[in-house]
């Protein structure tokens, strides 16, 4: 073979290689630049939802202390002006109640989206002995022209789930973890029988299951689609 073929190979390939120990350093560069720059933007959007966490918290009335407590104890209060805060009407009717005995807990359903009381609330007293009794005396009682319904939680359909409102993930999330505990509760207390809903509850369950399903796979659908 031609020697001067091979040596004009030779410097090709030398140069080659040498142009390639160029970019090698300059592709490494980029590369640590581009994931940097993608570590950052992932650590921003961890914070953002982060943040949003926090404020649909604030927002939903299931990211406040007083969301988890009910049990067989609780009262069920009905009737007031909903058209308050949740503030003002959880102040209004603790200062209704106070003369019952100690209030542990007020808890004032709210819906997300809207801000507005859905109607109803949970109480909790410390039961030292008359305390519940003296609640549920109050029942037809008046509250800033408004007649009270009081009476034991676990008698309403309330106690058990919500229906018919616009909830965010927590809600969700704090139905499902409800319904397990009520469902434990009912095991340890009821001697094994599962408390029996009334026909109108089991209904109403269905229909939101359904709805929720149907709602469900619409916002799959145009997941897929987009």
């Amino acid at each position: 073979m031609d020697e001067s073929k091979l040596k004009r190979c030779s410097t090709s390939s030398t140069h080659a290689e040498a142009s390639d120990e160029a970019i090698d350093p300059l592709q490494k560069a980029y590369k640590r630049e581009f994931d940097d720059w993608e570590t950052e933007v992932n650590n921003r959007k961890k914070q953002k939802q982060a943040e949003e966490t926090t404020e649909k918290k604030k927002k939903c009335c299931f990211g406040t202390k007083d969301a988890k407590g009910n049990n067989e104890h609780t009262i069920f209060v009905t009737g007031f002006d909903n058209s308050g805060s949740r503030d003002e009407i959880r102040s209004a009717l603790a200062k209704h109640f106070s003369s019952c005995g100690e209030l542990t807990r007020v808890f004032v359903h709210i819906e997300c989206e809207t801000g507005l009381s859905r109607g109803y609330a949970f109480i909790n007293l410390k039961n030292r002995g008359g305390e519940i009794e003296a609640a549920l005396s109050l029942n037809g009682s008046d509250l800033g022209g408004h007649k009270l319904l009081v009476t034991m939680a676990r008698l309403r359909d309330e106690y058990y789930a919500h229906f018919n409102f616009n909830g965010c993930e927590i809600c969700r999330a704090s139905y499902a973890a409800g319904r397990q505990r009520l469902y434990r509760w009912n095991l340890r207390t009821g001697g094994g029988k599962v408390r029996r809903m009334s026909p109108q509850f089991q209904e109403k369950a269905r229909l939101h299951y359904n709805k929720a399903m149907a709602s469900r796979k619409m916002a799959k659908s145009k997941t897929n689609e987009g």
